[in-house]
């Protein structure tokens, strides 16, 4: 039986009998599949063992000559294969190795300048080929991110005007606003110019 006749059948109004019903209610969704995965696993597993019955067929009506050349053939392209799969690994730990070392540049340029957003510094070191470690390359480059950007960088917050602040009158209400304003901006932490 059709699984998709049955539905056709059903969908146009058509009466199923017992044993179509039957077939309907046997039927699971996904329930196939785990099935079709066992002989696929199945069909897969002897293609294997039939393809080495085949290469011992063929090996066994070459001359000893021939057998040893496909044998090293074989040895020599699962070693070039072994290479190639070192080299990219080495190469892609050697790209993680530099993309680390830049990073570290970068966080040490930003702790040394005062930078808040370490990813987008080394966004605009990588963008403008600065190498982070260079020296007065790297100064230059922070002095005119500083003129042309200087909210990415902290403020260096002095204390006060340099008189300790005196202690806090007890909640007496402020008559003269203009005083309790004055008494607010003497308290103020000052801030350095650059």
């Amino acid at each position: 039986m059709d699984l998709m006749e049955l539905i056709r059948k059903a969908a146009s109004g058509g009466e199923l009998d017992e044993r179509e019903i039957e077939f309907v209610k046997s039927c699971r969704p996904g329930g196939g599949s785990g099935e079709l995965e066992a002989r696929n696993a199945e069909l897969a597993e002897r293609l294997k063992l039939l393809e080495a019955q085949l290469a011992e067929t063929e090996n066994r009506s070459l001359p000893e000559q021939e057998r040893l050349k496909r044998k090293f053939e074989t040895e020599l392209a699962a070693l070039r294969k072994q290479a190639e799969t070192a080299g990219s690994e080495r190469d892609a730990a050697r790209q993680e190795l530099n993309r680390l070392r830049f990073r570290s540049q970068v966080d040490r340029l930003a702790e040394k300048h005062n930078f808040a957003d370490r990813d987008y510094l080394e966004y605009l070191c990588g963008k403008a080929g600065i190498e982070p470690d260079s020296g007065e390359a790297a100064d230059a480059f922070m002095k005119e991110l500083r003129e042309q950007s200087p909210r990415f960088f902290k403020l260096d917050l002095t204390p006060g005007p340099g008189v300790p602040a005196p202690a806090p009158a007890p909640a007496a209400p402020a008559s003269d606003p203009a005083e309790a304003i004055a008494r607010l901006l003497d308290e103020a932490p000052g801030v350095e110019m650059f």
